[in-house]
C-alpha cells in the first residue's frame, strides 16, 4: 500500500512540476504585434499599445531599446518615430521616457488610411549620431465615422498616477438646492 501511494505523490510532484515549468514558459512569450530591429549600436523592439491602428486617431507606440553588445537597457536617448505614406504625407513624433528602464513612448495621428512605411531614429545622447531602423509598413485602418463606432480604442498605456487630474471640488450645499 505504501508503494501505491509513494507511486501516487511521486506522479502528483511530477505533475505539478510540469506544470509550473510550461508556465513559466509561457511567461516570456513575445508579444506578436512587436518588431525587433538592430542598428550599429542598439536592440530596438517597437509595438502598436492602441489596437486598432485607425486613421485619424491617436496611435500610441511603446519602443524599448537595448544596447546590442551588452543587452543593457538605454535610459537617457533620444529619438523619434516617423511615417511617410504613398502620398508623401508625413507624420512624426518624439520619444518620451517612461518609468521602465529602456522604454519609451510615442504617438502618431496618421491622416489617411492604407499602408505607411514607417521608422525609428534614436541615439544615446545629443552629441551621438542618429541611428535608423529598417524601414517596416503599417497598415492603417479607415477611420470609423463620427456616431457610429463609440467604443474606446484598446490601449495597453499603463496610466502614470502622477499625472492624473485632481478630483472635480464637491458641488456646495447652496449649489446643490438650486432649482433651475
Amino acid at each position: 500500500m505504501t508503494h501505491v501511494r509513494a507511486r501516487w505523490i511521486a506522479g502528483a510532484a511530477f505533475a505539478i512540476t510540469a506544470g509550473a515549468f510550461s508556465a513559466g514558459c509561457d511567461a516570456g512569450r513575445k508579444n506578436i504585434r512587436e518588431l525587433r530591429f538592430r542598428t550599429d549600436s542598439f536592440v530596438i523592439r517597437v509595438a502598436p499599445e492602441t489596437i486598432p491602428t485607425r486613421a485619424l486617431e491617436p496611435i500610441y507606440w511603446r519602443v524599448i531599446v537595448h544596447d546590442r553588445e551588452s543587452g543593457v537597457p538605454i535610459q537617457g536617448g533620444e529619438g523619434r518615430i516617423f511615417a511617410t505614406n504613398k502620398d508623401m504625407k508625413t507624420v512624426s513624433n518624439g520619444f518620451e521616457e517612461t518609468g521602465e528602464l529602456g522604454t519609451y513612448r510615442s504617438n502618431l495621428m496618421f491622416v489617411t488610411a492604407g499602408l505607411w512605411a514607417m521608422a525609428i531614429q534614436f541615439r544615446r545622447d545629443s552629441t551621438k549620431e542618429l541611428q535608423k531602423t529598417q524601414d517596416w509598413t503599417q497598415d492603417i485602418l479607415e477611420a470609423d465615422e463620427p456616431g457610429m463606432n463609440i467604443r474606446t480604442p484598446i490601449s495597453t498605456r499603463v496610466k502614470d498616477s502622477a499625472k492624473t487630474l485632481p478630483a472635480a471640488p464637491a458641488a456646495s450645499d447652496s449649489a446643490r438646492k438650486r432649482v433651475p
